[in-house]
């Protein structure tokens, strides 16, 4: 899998690839009995493959019930505790995606120079007029 020395890939995603990579190798290795990638199981190996496998099924049902809504919602209130910048705050998931959507639904979505003249340049090639292109450049802006 790799040449020796060892190391890694960066992770896809940055903070939340590495979040999810780290999760895939507890469930799979250590949830499943098997063993994860750590110092202690590649000694004498520099080539070690583990391929472990655990299956979580989940009910739908179980979205909707009051005391995973509490108790998830406990669990995100006490991780938002947590020391952080003042600049930085704690966000669950979806909230920066949600506080997003609700500010260019208030004051549209940003369009940098590069992306329009893209946009001109495929809305000519299938016939939408330049007139057209121009109506829209000034509600956009």
């Amino acid at each position: 899998m790799q040449t020796s020395p060892l190391g890694a890939l960066l992770t896809f995603a940055e903070h939340k690839g590495y979040a999810l990579a780290t999760l895939c190798e507890a469930i799979g290795g250590a949830v499943s009995g098997g063993k994860t990638s750590h110092q202690e199981t590649l000694q004498g190996s520099v080539d070690a493959i583990f391929n472990c496998m655990t299956t979580i099924i989940l009910s739908p049902e179980a979205f909707d019930a009051p005391d995973m809504q509490r108790e998830t919602e406990a669990f995100i209130d006490w991780c938002k505790q947590s020391p952080h910048e003042p600049d930085a705050p704690i966000l669950a998931p979806g909230e920066w995606e949600e506080a997003n959507r609700r500010q260019r639904l208030a004051q549209g979505i940003p369009l940098d120079a590069g992306s329009w003249q893209a946009i001109c340049a495929a809305a000519e090639e299938v016939g939408v007029p330049a007139d057209t292109l121009a109506q829209l450049r000034q509600k956009l802006a």
